[in-house]
């Protein structure tokens, strides 16, 4: 076996495959983390209180693969208005507002954790505020349709219920673990998301090297056994 590596392109290939490596390595420590704190087990706390009439909201959520959207309410506690997600519509159109029978009402007692409001980026749509949809879980946006005495009151953290009624797109409905209710604050991107981001950068680092050895064998730098005669 012969080999004459090109000097420059050798320093190149190694400098990107070094960062490829470490790019792999950095998502799959992101996913073991992850799944380290889906494991975990919140100190749960429990939220007691009163649903404030003509609170509902209804916002699109991404977990565990599937999206939809949620109905939350406004919890009054007598200090101040916490807003929890009651029920889970896994449905690509928004569900329809609530009418008079339809709205949740009366008491509202539940297990769950406190967490902060879900972060926007680039790709979050536009609320539709006087329709009450919206594409991010956050009580700050809420009171702009809700009344002056009410949005005065909203805590700026949000509450989420170990369980949560679920509606299938056919219908049916069932009780759930909420796909919120953990210690993980970034929930629109779950574990094996970063495992699947890990598998592509080792990808692309191996790939790199096929094309760095057979690019060295169609120059005739790069020969695995000695020609007739030589």
């Amino acid at each position: 076996m012969s080999f004459r590596p090109y000097p420059v392109m050798t320093v190149l290939t190694l400098i990107s495959l070094g960062i490829l490596i470490w790019l792999g390595n950095w998502q799959y420590g992101r996913f073991l983390q992850k799944m380290a704190l889906d494991k975990q087990e919140p100190e749960w706390v429990v939220l007691d209180g009163t649903i404030v009439p003509d609170t509902e909201m209804r916002v699109y959520f991404y977990a565990n693969g599937q999206s939809g959207w949620m109905r939350v309410v406004g919890i009054d506690t007598g200090e101040q208005v916490v807003f929890a997600p009651v029920e889970l519509v896994t449905q690509v159109d928004p569900v329809l507002a609530c009418d008079g029978k339809g709205c949740a009402a009366g008491r509202f007692s539940a297990r769950g954790i406190f967490k902060p409001p879900f972060r926007r980026n680039a790709f979050t749509a536009a609320d539709d505020v006087p329709s009450r949809l919206f594409y991010a879980l956050d009580p700050a946006e809420f009171a702009k349709a809700l009344p002056a005495d009410v949005a005065a009151r909203i805590a700026p953290d949000v509450f989420e219920p170990e369980t949560l009624t679920i509606v299938s797109e056919t219908g049916t409905v069932s009780v759930g673990e909420n796909p919120y209710a953990r210690l993980r604050l970034d929930d629109e991107l779950p574990p094996q998301r970063h495992f699947g981001y890990a598998i592509t950068w080792w990808g692309l680092a191996f790939a790199l090297i096929g094309v760095y050895l057979a690019f060295h064998h169609q120059k005739g730098r790069l020969r695995f056994r000695k020609e007739r005669g030589s």
